[in-house]
């Protein structure tokens, strides 16, 4: 659905400088991610695995984002001129190991306007469908705690008379490289770009012309509280104009935002998202006060490739299963010391019953084991990720390692060969904060020690 954008106020293009990131409609800045992974706005370097699908809904109420031209003295942080009240609909899928593709719908739903008849402002005629965005990000580089990504994605203007574009003008491109890095349980993440406008000619009868291209930029940070599996995010971004222009608003031709915000994961599917913002340069939409809610759930894997249950660790450098190449665990000559991850898909949900095909599974191990010279010992190790109690999760891995044990002994393994603990949410390979992670990080290893002999060491 389309609308019109009555021009009573908007700003041009000025020379104040500002760090940013805006990649919306003119009127927005406020624009979640598609995958919904780590951040609110900012996007990381991690994609979708293949096949899972993201779906976002997000609202957002901002106030005083609109700018006057010739009142400028009434719109204060406590007295509110003009209200929005919008919604964004997201969804991001993964296409292939590291890439993934989504879209993005932001619709007005309402707006409130309060100016005097001589006052010169803008406002839009109605609500509806803002713009049409497309993204794909591929990741150039990373594993579980850092990363580069580069993302592009194209804007398609659906307000008519819209002046920051102008008639006639084309989509919007922008073009970004996102880099982000974990450290326990906080992560930083930064974005930086172009955005390449494509403006038409300027609207007869409305004094501003067309925006032309932006630096876009932003950084986020955030802590993991696992105890209440929540995420604190704090997000800044913004934008400024590649060149200087005519300058007629009470508002700068830049612009910058800064959001504080919570990430609550409800299950290993649905994450909630509720915090405010605040403008930190008087610029182009940006509003005195924001409160934004919403949630992300996601789905799938819908398709994917068969993945390995079980793999080899090797070099006892335990990354994550997701960055090791697919191959058979069991071949090649045994080693002295040796580790195995088997995912979470060996149990039931939040249970320690054994899937139907995870006996399979465990016995291919315990045949591989058998190969000479044989073995000293074997420890199952138990893992979970971080939602729910941390005194659960160490009964839950407890569980799940003593099953495994059984099942191994009830194989053929001498039960003095084989010891089984549980470490919980205590031991994470990948960020808990983040559904991916959370699966990576459900898992049970073993850690084997074999005889030592002329025919292993060599």
């Amino acid at each position: 659905m389309k609308k019109q954008l009555v021009v009573l106020a908007l700003l041009v293009i000025a020379t104040t400088q500002a760090r940013a990131n805006v990649v919306g409609a003119d009127t927005q800045n406020f624009n979640p991610t598609n995958d919904g992974l780590d951040f609110v706005t900012v996007h990381s370097s991690e994609t979708l695995t293949p096949g899972l699908l993201n779906f976002g809904l997000f609202f957002n109420y901002a106030v005083n984002s609109l700018p006057n031209y010739e009142d400028t003295t009434t719109q204060t942080r406590t007295n509110f001129t003009d209200s929005l009240f919008s919604a964004d609909f997201n969804f991001g899928i993964g296409l292939a190991k590291d890439w993934e593709a989504g879209f993005s719908f932001p619709v007005l739903l309402s707006q409130s306007v309060t100016s005097d008849a001589t006052a010169y402002r803008g406002e839009f005629a109605n609500t509806g469908l803002t713009e049409i965005r497309a993204m794909s990000k591929y990741r150039l580089l990373g594993n579980n705690e850092s990363g580069v990504a580069a993302i592009g994605s194209v804007n398609f203007n659906q307000i008519e008379d819209n002046a920051f574009l102008g008639q006639g003008a084309g989509p919007t491109i922008n073009l970004e490289l996102a880099a982000d890095r974990t450290f326990g349980l906080f992560a930083v993440g930064v974005n930086a770009g172009y955005r390449i406008r494509q403006p038409g000619t300027q609207i007869l009868g409305v004094p501003i012309e067309p925006i032309g291209n932006q630096f876009i930029a932003s950084a986020a940070a955030s802590y993991l509280v696992t105890s209440l599996d929540t995420k604190i995010i704090a997000e800044v971004f913004g934008n400024i104009p590649t060149e200087s222009g005519t300058y007629i608003s009470d508002r700068d031709a830049s612009s910058a935002e800064f959001l504080l915000g919570a990430k609550h994961d409800l299950n290993r599917n649905i994450a909630l998202h509720a915090g405010a913002g605040t403008e930190i340069v008087h610029g182009t939409s940006s509003p005195d006060w924001r409160v934004y809610g919403g949630l992300n759930w996601v789905i799938g894997p819908l398709f994917s490739k068969p993945r390995e249950v079980m793999v080899r660790v090797h070099d006892q450098e335990i990354r994550s299963m997701e960055d090791m190449e697919p191959e058979d665990p069991y071949v090649g000559t045994p080693q002295v010391s040796e580790a195995f991850i088997a995912r979470d898909v060996l149990f039931d949900h939040n249970s320690d019953r054994l899937q139907p095909g995870a006996r399979a599974v465990l016995q291919k191990l315990v045949n591989y084991l058998r190969k000479p010279p044989g073995f000293d010992t074997v420890t199952v190790e138990g893992h979970t990720d971080s939602v729910g109690s941390a005194l659960y999760n160490l009964d839950l891995s407890q569980r799940r390692s003593d099953t495994v044990r059984t099942a191994m002994i009830s194989m053929g393994i001498p039960a003095v060969k084989v010891r089984a603990v549980g470490f919980g949410e205590s031991r994470p390979i990948a960020d808990n904060g983040n559904f991916q992670g959370r699966a990576i990080n459900r898992r049970v290893e073993f850690k084997v020690r074999r005889a030592r002999s002329t025919e292993i060491i060599r």
